[in-house]
């Protein structure tokens, strides 16, 4: 198709260069370029300016910032904050126990759109100074968490909480386990649990209809309270996976074990490897940028660390991460977090503990790897 344009002047504001432009010569965009198309007459003119939007952040870098601090009025000894509600008012619950061990627990919400404003909201039915926050569970639309005698609590709304009936003697709440469908073959969703029967701790898990089955007994080297926990998906299945903590004993664990159904569990760490991860309870695990994500918690000698860990092999191996995700030095190292990445790919950390004796601290912190908040047209 025949052209009106006779010359095209191109001016390279990166170089200060004003060329007559052949089309094929290379041009520096690292700054605008006008296109200046002159007409045969030689006097009537248009001026276009071409700019190529270039990040101007390093995109592998995890960028951290303190979202929210001074939420609480009082010396906290434990929290759990936990995401409950549907997709359309879905909201942070946050329990807290305060540091007067007479007191009951307390509860404060804020809509997940929020995070900063926090309102005081009516709790029932939790005994006072007995529950295992650390252990609380969203299943099947309902939370789930039990005590230090073993009894199992129920809630359909966060705020009033009912024992359940016909549960075992529950020692521990492990996780839980996705429903999911692979062609024809449907895997059911469970609550996982240690439970004490008869002075033996076994596997055991809880279905849909709060119908119990047991398992075998734990193996020793099982891990009990202070382990980190997330469901993920590998090879096509929802697995449950938990990571450090400490066995029956009292050990400190660095080991990870998986699970597909709530009674069968594999370690997935060799004891032997070198790619592991330090001993620690109070570790933090979530699946986060298609890996395994873990924030280390309370080392041995009661020091928090603040080192992230990560896997690409669903929890067998892992590698501590380079310096570009990496927690800033102005954050604490801390254990005993509740984690939580929202649609936008932000991770937060909530609260923590500096030593396992410390109080809880104050503060939510966010992070983000770089390019998983690039769009796609940038």
């Amino acid at each position: 198709m025949a052209s009106t344009v006779a010359v095209c002047q191109v001016l390279q504001h990166a170089t200060g260069d004003t060329i007559a432009w052949n089309t094929t010569d290379s041009l520096d965009f690292s700054k605008p370029v006008e296109f200046k198309n002159i007409l045969w007459d030689g006097t009537t003119a248009k001026t276009y300016i071409a700019q190529v939007n270039i990040h101007q952040v390093v995109p592998d870098t995890m960028i951290w910032e303190t979202y929210a601090e001074n939420l609480i009025d009082e010396p906290v000894k434990a929290e759990k904050t936990i995401v409950f509600g549907n997709s359309s008012a879905e909201y942070y619950y946050m329990y807290i126990q305060p540091a007067n061990s007479t007191e009951s627990y307390r509860l404060y919400r804020s809509s997940v759109s929020d995070g900063k404003n926090w309102t005081v909201t009516p709790l029932s039915g939790l005994p006072a100074g007995d529950v295992a926050l650390s252990q609380m569970i969203e299943y099947e639309n309902q939370l789930y968490v039990t005590t230090t005698k073993g009894v199992l609590y129920k809630s359909s709304d966060g705020q009033n909480w009912t024992t359940v009936s016909n549960a075992p003697t529950i020692r521990t709440l492990l996780g839980d386990i996705k429903t999911s469908t692979n062609g024809t073959i449907e895997q059911p969703s469970v609550l996982a649990a240690v439970i004490s029967n008869n002075g033996i701790l076994e596997f055991a898990k809880m279905d849909k209809s709060q119908a119990w089955s047991t398992g075998n007994a734990i193996d020793n080297a099982f891990p009990i309270s202070g382990f980190a926990n997330t469901n993920y998906v590998s090879n096509f299945r929802n697995r449950l996976i938990i990571a450090g903590g400490r066995d029956k004993s009292g050990n400190l664990l660095n080991s990870t074990w998986s699970t597909s159904d709530g009674l069968s569990w594999a370690q997935l760490t060799d004891d032997a490897s070198e790619n592991l991860f330090g001993k620690q309870e109070g570790a933090s695990i979530i699946q986060y940028d298609s890996k395994l994500f873990m924030i280390s918690g309370i080392m041995e000698g009661d020091t928090a660390s603040s080192k992230i860990y990560w896997s690409q092999d669903g929890g067998v191996s892992w590698s501590v991460s380079d310096t570009m995700a990496v927690m800033p030095e102005t954050l604490k190292p801390r254990g005993f977090t509740s984690t939580y990445v929202d649609q936008n790919k932000f991770m937060y950390l909530f609260g923590g503990k500096e030593t396992n004796k410390s109080n809880v601290l104050d503060q939510i912190w966010r992070g983000r790897i770089n390019y998983l908040g690039f769009k796609d047209d940038e």
